[in-house]
Order: structure tokens, then C-alpha cells, then sequence
């Protein structure tokens, strides 16, 4: 990230949130953004990739934008749930995810990359499906339900994540930003 402050709101922070967001708004319209699964969830995300890519890029303002817009989307399409279960993990997994990237970025991007997407894929389930459960809109063994989708979307995520997030920071050096 350029910014000495990551939580300055600059025109790039801006234009890397639209862009985040409109990612996640046009995965699911066209049928990328939850991947129809035979378990009780009924939906594997691929959402979280580009919102935790936004947070490792662009920083947590952006981060929390896509989260933001992901939140947004899923109280759209699972009304039932409600904003406390849908928002508070979408806006946390990303910040996580920044944490950890900027925690771990000093050694080994590739590593960094891959925890951060791990942890904040895993951050997004515990933290939507333990408020889903504390609020009495799933059982406690929904967890176990969930927990190979969830081994499967972190997996993804710390594959995906520093693969993207490499080519890009690469770009973005060669053109000199």
C-alpha cells in the first residue's frame, strides 16, 4: 500500500472500493458469487476473494467497503438472516485479513497473502455462523455442517489471494505506483 495512513480515504481508496464492490455485485449476478453446495448452508462463496483482495491491496477502508457491499448482497438474497447475523462478519473478515497481510507482509508476500486469505475466510464463518447460531437461527451443530465448506473456502483463499495479490503489486511496481 502507498498511503502512510491506511485509513485515509484517498481517490485511489475510492476507485479501488467501486471496483471491489462492483466485483462482488457482478459475481453474483452472474452466478460465480455462491456456488451451490449439497449441506445445510446451501452455498459455497467465492465473495470472499475479491473483498479480501480489496483489503490487501487497497487497505482496510477498502476492505471494509467490500465487505460492506458483500454484507449488503447477502441480506438482499437471505432477508430471514438479518443485519446482525449478515453484517458484522462481513465487515470484520476483511479487516483480519488486512491485519494479518500487513502483520506478516515484511517477510515472505506470498506467505502473507496466504494467511490472510485463510484467516479471513475462516474469520467470515465463525463470525456469520456463530451469530447465526447465538441468535437461535441455526444450531450449535450447524458449525460442524459448515466446517468442510469452510475448510474448502479458506483453502481457496490462501491459494487464490497471494496469486492475485502478487501479479497486481508487480503491475503496480512496473508502472511505478
Amino acid at each position: 500500500m502507498t498511503n502512510s495512513n491506511p485509513w485515509s480515504i484517498t481517490t485511489r481508496t475510492i476507485v479501488l472500493s467501486a471496483i471491489f464492490g462492483a466485483l462482488i455485485v457482478a459475481m453474483q449476478l452472474v452466478g460465480i458469487g455462491s456456488i451451490p453446495v449439497p449441506n445445510i448452508s446451501g452455498a459455497l462463496t467465492t465473495l470472499l476473494i475479491p473483498a479480501i483482495l480489496g483489503a490487501v491491496i487497497g487497505g482496510p477502508i477498502v476492505g471494509l467497503f467490500a465487505g460492506l457491499v458483500m454484507g449488503v448482497l447477502y441480506l438482499i438474497l437471505f432477508p430471514a438472516f438479518g443485519p446482525i447475523t449478515h453484517l458484522p462478519g462481513r465487515l470484520l473478515f476483511p479487516l483480519a485479513a488486512w491485519w494479518v497481510y500487513n502483520a506478516l507482509r515484511g517477510g515472505n508476500k506470498i506467505v502473507a497473502g496466504a494467511v490472510a486469505g485463510a484467516v479471513g475466510a475462516i474469520v467470515n464463518t465463525v463470525v456469520t455462523v456463530g451469530l447465526a447460531v447465538l441468535q437461535g437461527q441455526a444450531p450449535a451443530t450447524f458449525f460442524a455442517a459448515v466446517a468442510p465448506q469452510a475448510l474448502i473456502e479458506a483453502i481457496a483463499c490462501a491459494i487464490i489471494i497471494p496469486i492475485i495479490a502478487t501479479a497486481v503489486e508487480s503491475a503496480m511496481a512496473a508502472r511505478g505506483n
